[in-house]
């Protein structure tokens, strides 16, 4: 009866100090043989499967959904099934496998891959380029925890020389007095990190939380590490409205030449396809809206709120801009309800009144984007859409997808043959454009009235 093989973390890139495990395929002390597929790890960038080195006997150091250090082992494999199933032991420092036993404070291959078998006693190293092997010639990597230990400690990180990667349980073994020596401690679950304030609650009849995946976790730590106003980004695109309001004025009653009817009705439907933008980060996870409930914020001298088109999605612009009026007329009133400013899952905060250029929305409680919409430049017929959202729940690409489909879906309320201008006309000649032969074009100018206008090519060399 012998301890085969031991399995620790592999280290895999530079970035991923800690993989999370995923699946493990057998049942603790079942049999495998070499080759199979025993355990799942997740990294930054993909999964990586696990295959068992030698025929034996698993016994799993680890639990799936739990963060593992590099070169902590997760698994052995023994020959005898009863030696599998017993309580896990802490695994073999590199002194047991017959090489002498470190003093503290003196560097030690800790979870070194050393395979043992009953049939020899002498040490057969792991195949080149193994992590946690001595001997390494190249710049050592220390993870955040080790890194604190020693520092903790006052250690010297020169004594870790030789190793190409040093978790928290290297320096643990070095710190611990020469009476323990011996033993090293077992792979562990790396608690979750204290966020500070409690995570809200997610309501399951209301609302789906799913568990971040190790990339998404690793993502949010390098960026908290240089973004300490918020994981948030905007970006930004034009859509060219000349000539949109020939089709969206006659769904309207009240709000004439007004994109936010609109855009809510579209934005609604596409949401349904993009449930990231339709969420938000609780701190353990992201909550997925069951419903696509857009609000939008509305502050006319009574302090800003943000009101609800419940069930938007459902509406039709007519009815999205009787919502819009009744809930402008219940906030003036005072008399707004609970549930019209509560469940708000998308956010749309129109200043086009204001003149603005483009502006940076920022995102409220309990969302993971929202959408700003600029005021319309009467010489370039176009306006700015602006859509902030949270790196925790979601990235730019997802959001830069959702802002070219909406600005493709509002562009194509505008006429069919728009963009012929075979109906422009020379202001001084009254030429229509689709009458010049001449094959110049027209030139855009500024009438003696102060309009705009076209001028021909005739007209301009005084033909």
């Amino acid at each position: 009866m012998a301890l085969l093989q031991e399995i620790p973390v592999p280290l895999l890139a530079v970035n991923d100090t800690t993989l999370t495990v995923v699946e493990i395929s057998f049942p603790n002390g079942a049999r495998v043989k070499k080759g199979d597929n025993i355990m799942v790890f997740e990294t930054s960038k993909t999964t990586y499967d696990v295959e068992a080195p030698e025929d034996g006997f698993i016994q799993y150091l680890c639990e799936a959904d739990h963060d593992y250090e590099v070169n902590e082992v997760v698994a052995r494999i023994y020959s005898d099934e009863a030696e599998a199933q017993a309580a896990p032991s802490p695994p073999r420092p590199a002194a047991a496998a017959g090489q002498p036993a470190p003093s503290p404070g003196q560097p030690t291959p800790v979870n070194g891959h050393i395979k043992t078998s009953s049939s020899s006693s002498s040490p057969e190293p792991a195949a080149s380029g193994d992590a946690g092997l001595p001997n390494w010639d190249g710049e050592t990597i220390f993870s955040r925890e080790a890194d604190r230990l020693i520092a903790a400690a006052g250690l010297n990180k020169a004594a870790f020389k030789g190793k190409d990667f040093v978790s928290a349980a290297d320096v643990q073994y070095i710190l611990q007095p020469a009476s323990a020596a011996s033993t090293i401690p077992t792979a562990s679950a790396r608690p979750p990190k204290p966020s500070g304030a409690p995570a809200p609650a997610v309501d399951p009849a209301k609302a789906i939380l799913e568990k971040l995946s190790s990339g998404k976790k690793r993502e949010i730590e390098y960026l908290s590490e240089v973004q300490s106003t918020g994981l948030t980004s905007t970006i930004n695109t034009f859509v060219d409205v000349e000539g949109i309001f020939t089709h969206i004025n006659p769904a309207l009653k009240y709000l004439k030449d007004s994109l936010l009817p609109v855009i809510i009705y579209e934005s609604a439907r596409l949401l349904a396809d993009y449930p990231l933008l339709n969420a938000w980060f609780n701190g353990n996870g992201v909550a997925l809206y069951r419903e696509v409930n857009p609000g939008f914020a509305i502050d006319i001298d009574k302090g800003l709120k943000v009101v609800k088109i419940a069930r938007a999605g459902e509406k039709s612009v007519s009815e999205i801009e009787k919502d819009i009026l009744q809930l402008s007329g219940s906030y003036l009133d005072d008399t707004l309800k609970l549930e019209e400013l509560t469940d708000i899952t998308f956010t749309v905060t129109d200043l086009s009144a204001e003149g603005v250029a483009f502006f940076r929305p920022l995102i409220n409680k309990m969302n993971s984007s929202i959408l700003g919409v600029s005021a319309i430049d009467s010489k370039l017929q176009r306006c700015t859409l602006s859509l902030s959202f949270d790196h925790r729940v979601t990235e730019g690409r997802l959001a830069a997808r959702f802002l070219k489909e909406l600005k493709e879906r509002l562009e194509s309320y505008r006429p069919a043959d728009f963009g012929s201008h075979t109906d422009i006309a020379c202001f001084k000649c009254f030429k229509t454009l689709k009458e010049d032969l001449g094959g110049a074009g027209f030139v855009r100018c500024v009438t003696q009235e102060g309009k705009d206008g076209y001028i021909c090519q005739a007209c301009i060399k005084g033909f």
